[in-house]
């Protein structure tokens, strides 16, 4: 094992393997009788190979294992239709709904455990913001500038969450489709930073700035005492975002199989 600075503790120590998304992620999203398909920008391949990199110490993987990772990973959504987490949230009344979306106080709700679903996604943001996950990309995945630290204390358990952030979680109904997770990106928001990614039913959405607004704010499940988590069928965005790195990255021949002339152009739904 490597010997050096680990970025969560900022002590010099033997460094472990970690994961940028849970290694149970690639269980999830596994095709059957083969291997996870991974889509990224540059190439399309069905491989076993998980991405992940000696970054942190034994201590703070597991701190961050043990914050979020594993209540929440049994509660996602799965190719059966089952999705644990989704039932969860729907046990109780919607404070809000609307056009077919509805907002859950998750503090009426004690069965949620928020802080473990904060610190969860929280700590993919900041992973992502830390490494670039690539040995051909020497940036991180993410750019969060000043608020890399405030999160980093927080994750630590030495900080309250940060300000001027805003932490939403949205949740799609079931039967979606959507078996698959994302690398964390850049959103398109004009007035703030927004960082998005994606697992099995889940979506995490991080706006960071002062120009965050007081509609993103009320809405944060880590800042409202009431802790809303949201309900409402964002599959189509999802989807667009998978479709627009599919049509770039070249297919290997190992997916080949899994592309009927029809979608070779596009992602499999």
């Amino acid at each position: 094992m490597p010997v050096q600075e680990c970025p969560l503790c900022l002590i010099e120590k033997p460094i472990v393997k970690s994961h940028l998304i849970p290694q149970a992620m690639y269980d999830y999203c596994r095709l059957p009788g083969g291997n996870p398909i991974s889509i990224t920008s540059e190439l399309v391949i069905a491989t076993s190979r998980q991405l992940q990199d000696s970054l942190l110490c034994l201590e703070c993987e597991g701190l961050l294992n043990r914050g979020g990772e594993d209540w929440l990973l049994p509660l996602l959504a799965t190719i059966d239709g089952a999705f644990p987490f989704y039932d969860l949230v729907t046990t109780i009344r919607p404070d809000v709904e609307e056009d077919g979306s509805a907002c859950y106080a998750a503090a009426r709700n004690p069965e949620i455990q928020v802080d473990k679903l904060v610190h969860f996604g929280m700590g993919v943001f900041w992973k992502a913001s830390v490494h670039s996950w690539s040995g051909r990309r020497k940036n991180p995945l993410i750019d969060l500038g000043p608020y890399g630290e405030p999160i980093r204390k927080f994750l630590r358990g030495e900080a309250d969450f940060p300000d001027h952030m805003a932490f939403v979680v949205g949740v799609l109904p079931p039967n979606r489709g959507l078996i698959s997770f994302s690398q964390p990106y850049r959103g398109s928001a004009a007035n703030w930073h927004n960082f998005l990614f994606y697992i099995p039913g889940i979506e995490f959405s991080l706006c960071v700035g002062r120009g965050v607004d007081q509609e993103q704010r009320s809405v944060c499940i880590a800042s409202n005492p009431l802790h809303p988590i949201l309900v409402t069928d964002f599959s189509k965005s999802v989807r667009e975002v998978f479709a627009g790195v599919w049509r770039k990255a070249r297919k290997a021949r190992n997916v080949e199989k899994y592309l009927t002339p029809a979608s070779k152009n596009k992602p499999s739904t």
